[in-house]
């Protein structure tokens, strides 16, 4: 390999979501959907503006994305503009706070009031070109289960 194509090799690796999430966040990543990332903000902040990074799913490398803002604020203060660069589900305030505050409260950390860091990012480059393909699929199948999620909770 030459240096141009695996500059990236050395570069800090990351994840999203649980280890049942990971590809599918990917997707979104790689779709162009999803540009925006949360935390518990009593974990370290490892980002900053500027940084590359190499996503991973199931431990392979799929994507480079560059840091462009890192910040903190409440949970109870996320906005729907927030919630729909983090392109998950249906893009809604609604959705993100009904599978955000599920995660957390799985970790034992949930309170409306809790700290989180916000990042946000851009894809410079996809590596895994298998899962680029698959890559519409998986937004679909998001919202399908993003609409099913929000027909439950307006009927409860």
């Amino acid at each position: 390999m030459t240096q141009e194509l695996d500059w990236w090799m050395n570069l800090p690796t990351t994840c999203f979501g649980s280890s049942h999430m990971e590809e599918r966040l990917a997707g979104l990543i790689i779709a162009g959907r999803k540009r925006a990332t949360v935390w518990n903000g009593l974990d370290d902040n490892p980002t900053a503006p500027g940084m590359h990074w190499v996503v991973t799913a199931k431990g392979r490398p799929v994507a480079i994305i560059e840091t462009l803002s890192v910040g903190q604020c409440r949970f109870d203060e996320i906005d729907a503009d927030f919630a729909y660069e983090e392109g998950e589900g249906d893009r809604s305030l609604v959705y993100w706070q009904a599978v955000h505050q599920a995660f957390f409260e799985k970790e034992g950390s949930f309170a409306p009031d809790m700290i989180l860091w916000l990042e946000k990012f851009r894809l410079l480059e996809v590596l895994d070109l298998d899962l680029a393909a698959k890559s519409p699929e998986m937004v679909a199948l998001d919202e399908a289960e993003a609409a099913e999620l929000l027909a439950k909770l307006s009927a409860a």
